[in-house]
C-alpha cells in the first residue's frame, strides 16, 4: 500500500484544518525555506497534500460551497491509496460507487498529485462528450476540477505560469501541462477511438456506465494498448454495458465506494435479520439523538427521537436515516438500486420482481435429490439407467435409485405426463444447453439437464432419450437460429412423435402449423416470457431450481417492451465460457407453456404414418424444409 509519512500531521477537524492552513500559509508566505519544505513534503505524500492544500467544491452546502478537502479515512484515504498503487503497478482499477460519494474528485486530484510532483508522466481523462471533460464554466467537466484545485492554491506550491489562471500558455482546451515536470494531462471524448495509437501513464474513465453502448466497448479495445492502468468510475446502469463486464468480468481491482461508509450518511446505520418469516432489527449506529428525514406518505421531513419513535424500515437491507430519506426522494426500486445501491441488476428495469421471485426461492427452492446422466442406447435412444454422479448434466428433484445407482422404482412416474423445455445452444462452452422436466399434472419441475459443451444435435438425442424416459414426454424447443434448426432436424430424423408445432403466438385464434418448436423472435419471447412470469406468480409452475430462479433477475425489459436477457442484449457481449444467460429461464418458460395445453393435447399429435400416405408425405416434406434451411 502507499506510504503516507506526514499525513497524521494534519488535523481532519473542519475548524482546526482551516485554522491550520492559515497558520502554515502565513508561516510559508514569510519563510521561503520553509515553503520549499512544504511543496517536499506535498511531493512525498498525497493525503498530506490533498488534506493540507487542495479544496473541494459542493454547491449544496450553501454556507461553504468551496470547502478544504478532509478525506474521510473510512473510505477516501483507501480510495486514494488503491489509486497511487494502481498507478505506480500499473493495473486497471474499477470503482462501482453510490451517487455523491465524491469518487470524480478523488480519482482526478489523484492524477493531478503525479501530474504536479513527477517527471514526463501522461494522463488522459475521458467522459462521454468533451462537455463533461472539459468546457470553461462547467464544474461538471473533469478539467473544472483541476482547474478549481489550483484557483485555491499559494503560487509558491504552483508549477510555473498556473498561478497566471487562465493566461497560463500551457493551459489549453483539452490539455494541462506542468512546465516544470513536463508532465501533462490531456482530455478526449467518446465520440472518437479514444486513446487508440496513444501511450499513456494512466487513464481516467468518468462515468463510464452512462457511455453508450458501442463506446463503452470501444474504450475498452481503444485502450488496451495505451495504458496498464485504467480507472473506471460509475454509478451502475445494469448489466448491458461495458461498465458491467469491467466489475464483473476482467481483471480489473474493484474498490466499492458505498454509500454506508461514509461517516455522513451511516449516522444511525442499520440493518435487519430475518426471522420466523419477518424480521427483527438490528442497530449498527445508536449515537444519534434527534433525526429528521422524508417519507413518502409525509409532505415534509418529520423529527424523531432516534431510535426510540424512528420509523425503521425492516427489509433486510442495509439503512439509515439518511438513505430512508434518499430513498423516498427516488422515483422508482431501479432508481434506489442504481444510485445509492450500487446494485447492477436492480438498476436495470428487470421483468421478474425480485423480492418475489427470493420469496419463492425461501419458500421452493432446495438441493437436487440425484445428480447423474441417463444412460441410454445411442442407436434407439432407449433409456438404459440411471449413473449417479455428482458432476453429471442431469439434475432431479426425485429420487428413484439405490445406493448402486440402479433404477429401483417407476412408481414416481406412474400415471404422470411430462412436458421437456429445452434452451439449444451451440455447445462452444459460451452458454448452456438446458433442458427442464415438468410434471404436467401438479406444474412442478422435477429435473434440468444442463451442459455448455453440447453440440444440438448430441444435445437433441439427450433430450429425446429424457423423454421417453418420462413415459414419452412432452417435447418444446427454441427451433430459431442455426442451432435450434440442428435440434430440430435431429428430432425429425429420430422420429420423435409427441413434439410441438408452432403456433401463430398473440393472435385471436392460434392455428399448429407444420413447424415442429417454438421460434423465439423479440415478440414471442415476450409472450413467452409474460406467460412464465404469470404461473410463477401463481404458482402454478413451481420451480425448484435456485439457479433458474435467480437467473429469472438477469432479464430485462427494453425500449418497445421487449424482453431480454442482459447479456444477451448487449451486442457486444464479451463475458467468458460457461456464464449463464438465461438459458434454463427459457427452458423453464418452455416447459411451462405445456402446461396450458390441455391434457387431451398431450398425447402424440403426429403417429407413425404409414409409407407413402399422406401424413408420411408431410412428415417428409417438413424434414427437407429443415434440411434446406440448414
Amino acid at each position: 500500500m502507499a506510504n503516507f509519512p506526514y499525513y497524521d500531521k494534519i488535523p481532519k477537524d473542519l475548524v482546526a484544518n482551516a485554522k491550520w492552513r492559515k497558520r502554515i500559509l502565513m508561516d510559508a508566505k514569510e519563510e521561503p525555506e520553509f515553503a520549499a519544505a512544504l511543496k517536499q513534503m506535498c511531493a512525498d505524500d498525497c493525503l498530506f497534500y490533498i488534506n493540507g492544500f487542495c479544496y473541494t467544491y459542493d454547491p449544496r452546502d450553501q454556507r461553504m460551497p468551496n470547502k478544504p478537502f478532509i478525506t474521510y479515512k473510512e473510505f477516501q484515504d483507501e480510495a486514494i491509496a488503491s489509486a497511487i498503487d494502481a498507478i505506480d503497478n500499473g493495473v486497471d482499477v474499477a470503482w462501482p460507487k453510490s451517487r455523491t460519494m465524491g469518487a470524480s474528485w478523488i480519482g482526478l486530484t489523484a492524477f493531478e498529485w503525479y501530474w504536479h510532483f513527477r517527471d514526463l508522466l501522461s494522463f488522459l481523462l475521458i467522459s462521454r462528450n468533451e462537455n463533461y471533460v472539459d468546457q470553461k464554466g462547467n464544474p461538471k467537466a473533469l478539467f473544472s476540477k483541476i482547474d478549481f484545485i489550483h484557483e485555491n492554491q499559494p503560487q509558491w506550491l504552483l508549477p510555473s505560469g498556473r498561478w497566471l489562471g487562465d493566461k497560463d500558455p500551457n493551459r489549453k482546451l483539452l490539455h494541462l501541462k506542468n512546465a516544470d515536470t513536463g508532465s501533462v494531462i490531456d482530455g478526449e471524448s467518446t465520440t472518437g477511438d479514444a486513446g487508440r495509437g496513444d501511450r499513456r501513464t494512466a487513464m481516467f474513465i468518468d462515468e463510464h456506465a452512462a457511455f453508450e453502448l458501442n463506446d463503452g466497448f470501444k474504450i475498452l479495445r481503444s485502450s488496451r494498448d495505451t495504458s496498464k492502468c485504467r480507472f473506471f468510475n460509475s454509478t451502475p446502469q445494469g448489466a448491458n454495458n461495458a461498465f458491467f463486464e469491467i466489475v464483473h468480468n476482467s481483471g480489473a481491482k474493484v474498490f466499492r465506494m458505498h454509500w454506508s461508509k461514509h461517516p455522513e450518511y451511516n449516522r444511525g446505520l442499520y440493518t435487519s435479520e430475518k426471522v420466523d418469516g419477518g424480521y427483527k432489527l438490528k442497530l449498527l449506529d445508536d449515537s444519534l439523538r434527534h433525526v429528521k428525514t422524508m417519507r413518502k406518505e409525509w409532505e415534509a421531513p418529520k423529527e424523531f427521537v432516534f431510535p426510540e419513535e424512528y420509523p425503521f424500515v425492516l427489509d433486510g437491507k442495509m439503512r439509515s436515516p439518511w438513505y430512508d430519506t434518499e430513498c423516498s426522494r427516488c422515483v422508482s426500486n431501479q432508481e434506489i438500486a442504481q444510485e445509492l445501491d450500487i446494485d447492477f441488476l436492480g438498476s436495470d428495469y428487470q421483468f421478474f420482481d425480485s423480492q418475489f421471485i427470493m420469496m419463492l426461492i425461501a419458500e421452493y427452492c432446495t438441493p437436487p435429490m440425484m445428480t447423474g446422466r441417463l444412460i441410454y442406447d445411442p442407436d434407439t435412444l432407449e433409456p438404459e439407467g440411471f449413473e449417479l454422479d455428482d458432476k453429471g448434466p442431469l439434475h432431479l428433484w426425485f429420487n428413484i435409485v439405490g445406493n448402486d445407482g440402479i433404477l429401483k422404482d417407476r412408481s414416481f412416474f406412474d400415471g404422470k405426463k411430462f412436458g421437456l423445455g429445452s434452451d439449444v445452444s451451440f455447445g462452444t462452452g459460451a452458454s448452456n444447453s438446458a433442458t427442464a422436466i415438468t410434471d404436467l399434472t401438479t406444474g412442478k419441475k422435477v429435473g434440468v439437464w444442463i451442459d455448455p459443451n453440447t453440440d444440438p444435435t448430441k444435445f437433441a438425442d439427450e433430450t429425446i432419450a429424457l423423454a421417453k424416459w418420462v413415459n414419452d414426454g412432452y417435447m418444446i424447443w427454441d427451433a430459431s437460429g442455426a442451432a435450434g434448426k440442428s435440434f430440430t432436424k435431429q428430432v425429425i430424423e429420430r422420429k420423435y412423435q409427441n413434439i410441438y408445432y408452432r403456433s401463430s403466438e398473440g393472435r385471436i385464434r392460434e392455428r399448429i402449423s407444420d413447424q415442429p418448436g417454438y421460434y423465439l423472435n423479440s415478440v414471442d419471447r415476450t409472450v413467452l416470457m409474460r406467460e412464465y412470469r404469470s404461473k410463477l406468480q401463481d404458482r402454478k409452475y413451481i420451480n425448484p431450481s435456485e439457479q433458474g430462479m435467480r437467473e429469472t433477475l438477469q432479464f430485462i425489459v427494453k425500449s418497445g417492451g421487449n424482453i431480454e436477457h442482459s447479456s444477451a442484449a448487449n451486442s457486444q457481449d464479451p463475458t467468458g465460457a460457461r456464464d449463464a444467460h438465461g438459458d434454463e429461464v427459457i427452458a423453464d418458460a418452455l416447459a411451462s407453456r405445456l402446461l396450458s395445453i390441455k391434457a387431451n393435447e398431450l398425447e402424440s399429435q403426429k403417429p407413425e404414418a404409414p409409407w407413402m400416405s399422406p401424413q408420411w408425405r408431410f412428415e417428409q416434406a417438413a424434414l427437407a424444409t429443415v434440411q434446406e434451411d440448414w
